[in-house]
């Protein structure tokens, strides 16, 4: 008798392995998609911190991103596809600054807000306003690895 086709018992076997493949690869993408996230996010805290930096060198103080904007410094908020939203919270007399990374689009759910002040601390915050500040380099060093 000629066998054609697959016997259930073969198909359910196969339905198992992709299964159990499934169930190990896609939480491991996900985390490595976060993580790359979260380090585009520094890179551009880092880029802006910087660009703070350069200013105040050049005119004795910080400032907003759109004053930075308009003296010719790049806008970290410009990409519409963006999974961080950059922000700026000067201090008394914009002589210093913490700058925040809210996950927003993709990354809305991340709880993490990441924090740069301008003496270079790195950390996190309670929320986009850099209320409660934490330093936490081991956080930052993680996602450089």
């Amino acid at each position: 008798m000629k066998k054609d086709g697959f016997s259930l018992l073969e198909v359910m076997v196969v339905v198992v392995i992709v299964g159990i493949i499934a169930a190990i690869a896609i939480p491991s993408y996900t985390g490595y998609i976060t993580r790359t996230r979260r380090a585009d996010a520094i890179t551009a805290l880092q880029t802006l911190a910087l660009d703070e930096e350069k200013f105040s060198a050049e005119n004795g103080r910080y400032e907003s991103i759109a004053n930075l904007v308009a003296a010719g410094y790049p806008n970290p908020n410009a990409d519409a596809n963006r999974n961080y939203n950059i922000a700026v919270i000067l201090g008394a007399g914009n002589a210093s600054f913490v700058a925040t990374a809210t996950g927003i689009n993709d990354q809305a759910g991340d709880a993490v807000i990441f924090a740069i002040r301008s003496d270079g601390t790195v950390g996190h915050a309670d929320d986009a306003a850099g209320t409660n500040f934490t330093a936490d380099a081991d956080l930052w060093r993680t996602l450089r690895l």
